[in-house]
């Protein structure tokens, strides 16, 4: 094995080693928040982290700073974890009481519809610097159905793996099922800000010419 397929190795191995940190330390905060004060700071922690990382290209130190971010917009993402989980709750509670077929199906799509809005959510708190919790959630809103088909193929891969993931090797749920969904959402949220970035500098530049 050559140096080049040595390094690739090595490198492949530490970002294994850090996502499953990052679920033992996403674990703790939820732990240490009692879940419903720790859930969304934890999430929160866990997505700038994401961004610093494979947006940003930087290499912060993951256990300090894990514990720093859990703090950073601590208000605004527990308010929008309640939020989350209340809507979810009453979706999912229809879904399965609803007494016809057709208010079942109107309950699907309003849980497909909840998914997409809700899935960038932390992401944009964590690249944006939006003050609002209305202006987090427009922000939310724009990337999850704006870039449709990127939140298509991202609950795709989500929904195909885990099922092979708990068909097959199901430890991998118990040492990284939140922190491998976040990096999955992380990677799609990197591509679409990317293609903002993209657009607004080919929009300046024609602006420009």
């Amino acid at each position: 094995m050559d140096l080049d397929k040595m390094l690739r190795v090595n490198d492949f191995l530490l970002a294994v080693f850090k996502v499953v940190l990052l679920q033992i330390l996403w674990l703790c905060i939820t732990l240490l928040g009692g879940v419903i004060f720790g859930i969304g700071p934890a999430t929160y922690a866990l997505m700038k982290t994401y961004d610093r990382w494979l947006r940003l290209k930087e290499q912060p130190a993951v256990i300090r700073q894990f514990f720093l971010y859990s703090r950073e917009r601590f208000r605004q993402s527990v308010l929008i974890s309640w939020l989350i989980g209340i809507l979810l709750g009453i979706v999912v509670t229809n879904l399965f009481t609803a007494g016809s077929w057709y208010v079942q199906m109107a309950n699907l799509l309003f849980l497909i519809a909840l998914l997409f809005m809700f899935t960038n959510v932390y992401s944009v708190m964590a690249a944006v610097k939006y003050p609002s919790l209305k202006d987090i959630l427009k922000g939310s809103l724009l990337l999850g159905f704006g870039y449709l088909h990127y939140s298509i193929i991202t609950w795709t891969i989500l929904i195909v793996g885990y099922l092979l993931i708990a068909t097959y090797l199901p430890i991998i749920i118990v040492v990284a099922g939140v922190s491998m969904c976040g990096f999955v959402i992380a990677t799609s949220a990197k591509k679409i800000f990317n293609d903002i970035h993209i657009k607004e500098s080919h929009t300046a530049d024609m602006t420009i010419g």
